[in-house]
């Protein structure tokens, strides 16, 4: 207080002497300017009326200068002089009020912050003072009443004994009201009290902090979500002298995660959430039923995606993925490869959407992986049967005009052979003409059936009678090398067909397997009949469900690679040396069950053999369907009973896997499944006990399912196995890959199957 006064004081004599030097000199010498200095002191002095004071005094004195003064230069200029010295002290006098106001202003500030300060200081608990907080019992209630979330305190022995506004306004009652009754019975859910009171009595016991979740009654009686806390409040020795916690509504939260949790649930699609400036990612549940991969090792890291892409997709997969993220763009979809936990390849389409700031800057990325393998599948099946329509329309154009043609030829070659002035020179080339002419016939008949264009008698046939006939020409055909066997069910429904047309494509199917044999070998034939659903036509594009008779040609020679699978069917395809095949005898077999309304499937693996499946649909005639009716009755009869246990499903095929997992679920079984062997017997291991090991005899990580077997009954030694196979039991037990005394369901099977299938294993164990 000192200074200012000598500030002032300074300010008033500085005026004063100012005044005297003005009256004392000539009109014209510019003394305003000298008031500033008094301005400055009043200013310094702190006080803002003081200042407007001297203001006013330092303008009164400038104009009264210009009485007392005695006469100097012309008006003109004194007179403007000493009106800019008064603007200059206004501007001058203004801008130290306006200086003054925002340091006081600064000053209040300050002082406010020291006393939120020293409050807070007072609400923090030390080392030395844990109870600090609760010595100041108004400062602490105002502090916890501005805060929005319930707070609570109890003493040591965990009564509560304070309760914040926030609680008094969510129920609508009184803290004396509350703190006097009980209040976790009232106001928790009925369902949550116990475990709430079991965690809080362990906490006491145990002298230590908890969180739970739990349900508290609002004032309307709706029930909202909560995260309960509280930790322990210790003195220097370590003791208990207090308790303190929270309750913070989370009803919201927690709805929107189920919900979000709901439909991440019902799709069947992998959606994630990239998060790209913290660089996690968020999974759900679809990348494990996809892909095999569980959620952990998906979110363990962004790159855990990348590293799955397959290596010739993933530096365009990537690419596209930068290019969304800094061209501004929101959305993006592409086609790749991605490689399943099982080593096996999924074909998957991604659709993307890039959430960014205020700037566009790309924050999040959320993407959906529909799995399109199943579907590409089906599209190149169906492209590859339009594809052979395609072929089989020209060549039966081309056949039927080429035949017109070959009638000329015939004609004329037969006119000139019964030609009398033919000389002996002439005469075999007539014969030569007659020969070509006769294999191009033919060669148009096989045309013609691959076109499904052949003109058919079809009559019902008894197919097992019809290839017993057969058989000894295709003795003749196939040399002693190789051994025939003929195995047919009994009982077989009769089917309508060209009996002269099956005969050639059996024939044709057999001759493909002896040439697939050089050396020694086994060519098997089966006759049997199923019944498709549409769980198994799901799986070849040109089946249909319903009733068929089957007829299997397998042999043991060289198999097929993939891609000769592909094109097995194309006319003129053919891995043959030139000159030993035409390529038309799979696509004549193929055209004519094709015309008489079925349909094939092949089966092979390189250096394991291959089998042939043509499927007959039975027709709707009562007395072709007496067998299977009758085998229908059977498996249908309340006799058996089925549906109990664990069953240990191992397939590397995703698509079968599945719909066997369907079919045993169907059953009533429980079920778990691998897509190879080292799995398998990782489950087996982490699992109590397995009814039924249901495994495929081959399959591509190593282990095959004899080898598995063998494996997992070391495991289990009461464990029961059912294989299951492409090929036919018959063929796959000459092949030497089973024992006689083993179970076994081909490829393809349907429920009545598995059901006919898992009685006889009852029945063999019962009289075992």
């Amino acid at each position: 207080m000192q200074h200012r006064r000598v500030f002032k004081v300074g300010s008033i004599f500085g005026a004063l002497l100012i005044l005297l030097l003005d009256a004392a000199t000539p009109l014209g010498f510019t003394h305003g300017d000298l008031y500033l200095l008094s301005i400055i002191l009043a200013a310094l002095s702190g006080n803002r009326r003081f200042l407007i004071a001297m203001t006013l005094a330092s303008i009164v004195f400038i104009i009264a200068g210009s009485f007392i003064s005695s006469a100097g230069l012309p008006f003109a200029y004194w007179a403007s002089n000493r009106t800019i010295s008064i603007l200059e002290i206004c501007l001058i006098a203004g801008l130290c009020a306006y200086i003054m106001r925002r340091i006081h202003g600064l000053r209040d500030d300050i002082n406010a912050l020291a006393v939120s300060r020293q409050t807070l200081q007072n609400l923090i608990p030390t080392p030395d003072d844990p109870l600090a907080p609760f010595q100041h019992p108004q400062q602490f209630q105002l502090f916890a009443d501005a805060i929005p979330q319930i707070i609570w305190t109890a003493t040591s022995d965990g009564r509560i004994d304070y309760i914040n506004r926030a609680l008094d306004q969510f129920t609508g009652q009184s803290r004396e009201t509350l703190i006097a009754g009980q209040l976790l019975s009232t106001l928790i859910h009925p369902d949550d009290l116990s475990q709430l009171r079991a965690r809080w009595l362990d906490a006491v016991q145990h002298k230590d902090s908890y969180d739970l979740e739990c349900r508290v009654r609002r004032h309307d009686g709706a029930w909202r979500w909560h995260l309960l806390q509280g930790a322990p409040v210790r003195d220097g020795d370590g003791n208990i002298v207090k308790w303190s916690g929270s309750a913070i509504d989370i009803h919201d939260i927690r709805v929107y995660a189920e919900r979000f949790e709901h439909v991440t649930k019902a799709t069947v699609d992998a959606i994630s959430d990239w998060d790209i400036q913290a660089d996690q990612i968020w999974w759900n549940q679809g990348v494990t039923n996809l892909f095999g991969y569980s959620r952990e090792e998906m979110m363990a890291k962004p790159s855990s995606w990348t590293e799955r892409l397959h290596p010739e997709d993933r530096e365009q997969a990537l690419a596209t993925i930068y290019q969304t993220l800094n061209s501004g763009r929101e959305r993006h979809h592409y086609q790749y490869r991605f490689v399943r936990k099982d080593g096996s390849i999924a074909i998957v389409q991604e659709h993307g959407f890039v959430i960014r700031d205020k700037e566009g800057v790309a924050i999040r990325l959320i993407a959906g992986m529909t799995d399109i393998t199943q579907k590409r599948q089906l599209e190149e099946q169906l492209s590859h049967a339009q594809r052979l329509q395609t072929v089989g329309e020209l060549t039966g154009g081309v056949a039927h005009d080429f035949n017109n043609l070959l009638t000329v030829i015939q004609g004329n070659a037969e006119l000139l052979k019964e030609d009398s002035t033919l000389n002996a020179d002439q005469q075999p080339l007539v014969d030569m003409i007659n020969d070509a002419s006769q294999r191009a016939a033919d060669l148009v008949q096989r045309l013609l059936a691959f076109a499904r264009k052949q003109p058919l008698t079809p009559k019902a046939t008894d197919i097992a009678s019809l290839i017993r006939d057969i058989q000894p020409l295709v003795r003749q055909a196939v040399p002693e090398r190789i051994t025939i066997n003929l195995i047919t069910e009994p009982e077989l429904p009769m089917v309508t067909i060209d009996p002269p047309q099956f005969e050639s494509a059996v024939l044709n199917l057999c001759l493909n397997a002896r040439d697939a044999m050089p050396g020694q070998g086994k060519l098997l034939l089966e006759v049997g009949h199923c019944e498709l659903d549409s769980d198994n036509t799901e799986l070849h594009a040109e089946a249909r469900a319903g009733h068929y008779v089957t007829i299997s040609v397998s042999d043991t020679g060289t198999g097929m690679s993939a891609d000769v699978q592909a094109r097995a069917f194309d006319p003129f395809f053919t891995t043959k040396t030139y000159g030993q095949g035409s390529g038309l005898g799979l696509s004549m077999a193929y055209g004519f069950i094709r015309q008489s309304g079925g349909h094939v499937s092949l089966y092979s693996e390189p250096d394991n053999g291959t089998t042939v499946r043509m499927y007959l649909p039975v027709g709707s005639d009562p007395t072709t369907l007496s067998g299977l009716s009758s085998r229908q009755d059977h498996l249908s009869g309340n006799d058996v009973v089925l549906g109990t246990g664990k069953v240990l499903l191992v397939e590397d095929e995703p698509l079968v896997r599945h719909y066997a997992e369907k079919q045993f679920k169907a059953l009533g079984f429980e079920t778990l499944s691998a897509a190879n062997g080292s799995d398998a017997l990782t489950l087996m291991q982490q699992t109590d006990h397995v009814d039924l090991l249901f495994t495929d005899v081959m399959m591509g990580d190593g282990m095959n399912g004899p080898e598995l077997a063998k494996a997992a009954k070391k495991l289990q030694p009461d464990l029961h196995v059912l294989f299951t196979s492409g090929y036919t039991r018959n063929a796959m037990l000459r092949q030497g890959r089973l024992q006689p005394d083993t179970h076994l369901l081909s490829k393809p099977w349907r429920r009545d199957d598995l059901l006919e299938k898992l009685k006889a294993m009852q029945q063999d164990s019962a009289g075992s």
